[in-house]
């Protein structure tokens, strides 16, 4: 008596998911480089140096990253398709961006996301960027990208792609995925720019030379996520943990983390009902809150601008750096 096997719902949940993962597993792939690419200009000239000259030993990325670089492309043609809809003309999508120094080598590629074109032949570049939506929601300018250094890689890219099309200004559009857009226009700030192309021929000449330039002073939000930290930080990686058991300081660390989303989320919102508020001398909301902005006072220092240059140079000349020790607490697991 033959017995027919019943397929339930709970094992083609299980085939979904494991067919998932063979196909984003069997799509990563660890390609070489020639030379540095313009989406990866690092603070770490070393950092970079390693992704050209020891592209293999880079640790393959796993199949979520993969899932969400597949989502960020299909985002992209989303934004495209959006923008062609109101009526904007998109042109020269993924149109290659070459970077010379001056003897005529390349010393940085790139892509450029597309062109929206604005008066006849005159288009301005624009880059596509998805992002988690409490990072979206807490970029209001392109300040915002200065504080983190995966942030800081958007406006070096985009200001590369800007100075290598002889283009004054550009945009980047950012959704968070769920459909909100922001929309940033970068103006090319050319001594940025020029520090920019420096680095990248600084990395060039080690990358023809073979030779790696010296580490930086170690910055978590860099060297902590980067993926050539077992070539570069032997010593500190290897280094030898003491174990410490003891329940109360556990239990401060886990509180601890639980409170620093509210710290960040405070913040935030600090900020926005400051802005909601400006200018509005006194108002009352819901019957509960009283909302004032009372006189205050605070010492200020209004110097002529040449002190202030003066001052400026002064610090530029007696700045020093000096190694210093940082406490970085992380979540076992959460890399």
């Amino acid at each position: 008596m033959n017995v027919e096997t019943k397929y339930t719902a709970d094992d083609l949940a299980s085939e979904i998911v494991q067919r998932r993962a063979f196909d984003l597993d069997s799509r990563v792939k660890v390609s070489p480089r020639s030379t540095s690419i313009l989406s990866d200009i690092s603070d770490c000239d070393r950092q970079m140096t390693y992704a050209v000259l020891d592209w293999n030993k880079k640790p393959a990325h796993d199949g979520d990253l993969q899932a969400r670089f597949d989502a960020g492309n299909a985002i992209e043609a989303q934004v495209v398709a959006e923008l062609q809809r109101l009526g904007f003309k998109v042109t020269l999508s993924q149109m290659p961006v070459e970077i010379k120094n001056r003897k005529g080598e390349v010393i940085a590629r790139g892509r450029v996301d597309g062109f929206i074109e604005i008066a006849h032949h005159h288009a301005i570049p624009f880059e596509v960027k998805s992002m988690n939506p409490n990072i979206f929601n807490g970029i209001k300018d392109l300040q915002d990208f200065k504080g983190k250094p995966w942030l800081r890689k958007y406006i070096r890219q985009l200001s590369m792609y800007l100075f290598g099309n002889n283009v004054e200004s550009g945009l980047f559009i950012l959704t968070d995925g769920l459909g909100r857009w922001k929309v940033l226009p970068l103006t090319l700030d050319y001594g940025e720019a020029e520090a920019i192309l420096q680095r990248l021929e600084r990395v060039h000449e080690a990358i023809k030379t073979k030779t790696y330039p010296d580490r930086i002073t170690y910055d978590q939000g860099i060297c902590g996520h980067c993926s050539f930290a077992a070539l570069c930080l032997p010593d500190l990686l290897n280094k030898e943990a003491a174990l410490v058991d003891n329940q109360e300081i556990e239990a401060k660390l886990e509180r601890r983390m639980e409170l620093k989303p509210s710290a960040k989320e405070y913040s935030d919102l600090d900020d926005e009902i400051k802005e909601t508020f400006r200018g509005i001398d006194k108002a009352i909301v819901g019957g509960k809150w009283l909302v004032q902005n009372v006189p205050s006072q605070r010492t200020t220092y209004e110097l002529p601008p040449e002190l202030e240059a003066e001052i400026d140079e002064m610090k530029k000349a007696h700045a020093v750096k000096k190694a210093t020790m940082r406490l970085v607490i992380e979540r076992l697991g959460d890399k």
